[in-house]
């Protein structure tokens, strides 16, 4: 099967278990009094939610920018912002490995840099998440609060560690220009905890409009609900991110009507509305993209290539210094 009919199976796929998931809490939970729910939120707290949502779209849009002025060397700083946008659609369109990073062709020059500046981007995103979640599971499951939270410590001190391993020459080799992974693992640090607090805040705002919860049982859910995405069985946690509201909010005495209503809306504000701004800018700029994920495919085959070649290399000179050795 060609791998473009595989990965949009797969896409296709995921967006219908996301449906079926999201169909399944729906049916399960007053509907009526979900829509009464979101209808009865003041526009002052909506307003709140939404000055929240800018800055969290604020944080990720400088993360990223520093991100590629740190990686890349040849970049207009009017396409950042068109770019950080388009990275919202990709990641709700297009099937396969590379999605979001297709956004990398919105920015001019060579692409080596900025690509990898999306893999730090992701990789903090990923750790973090994981991170999080395993501190926050001994509350659900005591039981094995030693392992998950040994786990996490053990993430935390890779996390301290790699700057370091990425200073080496073989990794140099990839990179435009001379980068201090120091600064750029503290500084996405000290953007990543704030891009989680103002989602924590925006859905502390909405639930107390109608509830009573505090920031920290707020927070744990948060913690599980933005991790939905980790769970790679739909598009986004699209589906996944409503149940595990519904599962964990109930604990707290929200209904799976509120529970589900306040995580779509959310859902809505916070990665909708910039995939919608995202789409208008990658039809403007689709003649930039034309050919990218051939392209990807194509520096990855290369990367591959490369190391296997590098690995046969190591094999024959261990077999040649064996036979050396031998005679």
């Amino acid at each position: 099967m060609p791998d473009i009919l595989k990965n949009r199976l797969i896409f296709a796929a995921k967006y219908l278990i996301g449906f079926i998931l999201l169909a399944w809490i729906l049916a399960r939970v007053d509907r009526q009094n979900m829509v009464s729910i979101l209808l009865s939120v003041n526009a002052g707290t909506l307003l709140n939610v939404l000055i929240l949502a800018l800055i969290n779209l604020f944080l990720q849009f400088r993360l990223w920018k520093f991100l590629v002025e740190s990686h890349s060397v040849n970049f207009q700083i009017k396409d950042i912002l068109p770019s950080f946008f388009a990275g919202f659609a990709f990641r709700l369109m297009i099937p396969g490995g590379h999605a979001e990073i297709t956004k990398i062709f919105l920015l001019p020059g060579p692409k080596r840099g900025k690509a990898i500046a999306f893999g730090i981007e992701k990789f903090f995103q990923t750790v973090f998440k994981i991170v999080l979640v395993l501190i926050a599971l001994p509350i659900v499951l005591p039981e094995y609060q030693f392992i998950l939270l040994s786990s996490a410590g053990l993430l935390l001190a890779g996390f301290i560690i790699l700057p370091f391993y990425l200073k080496n020459e073989r990794f140099s080799r990839f990179q435009e220009k001379n980068v201090s992974y120091k600064r750029i693992f503290l500084a996405a640090f000290l953007h990543t905890v704030p891009i989680f607090l103002s989602l924590a805040l925006q859905y502390h705002i909405l639930l107390n409009d109608s509830f009573s919860i505090s920031f920290f049982e707020t927070s744990i859910v948060t913690v599980f609900i933005w991790g939905a995405g980790l769970i790679p069985v739909s598009v986004s946690g699209l589906g996944v991110r409503e149940n595990i509201a519904v599962l964990l909010l109930a604990k707290y005495g929200v209904p799976g009507a509120g529970a589900v209503g306040i995580s779509l809306l959310l859902f809505f504000i916070n990665a909708i509305l910039p995939a919608i701004a995202g789409v208008f800018i990658i039809i403007r700029r689709r003649n930039d993209i034309k050919g990218a994920g051939g392209e990807i495919k194509k520096v990855t085959k290369n990367i591959i290539e490369n190391r296997k070649n590098r690995q046969q290399q190591k094999k024959n000179r261990q077999q040649t210094s064996t036979s050396a050795i031998t005679e």
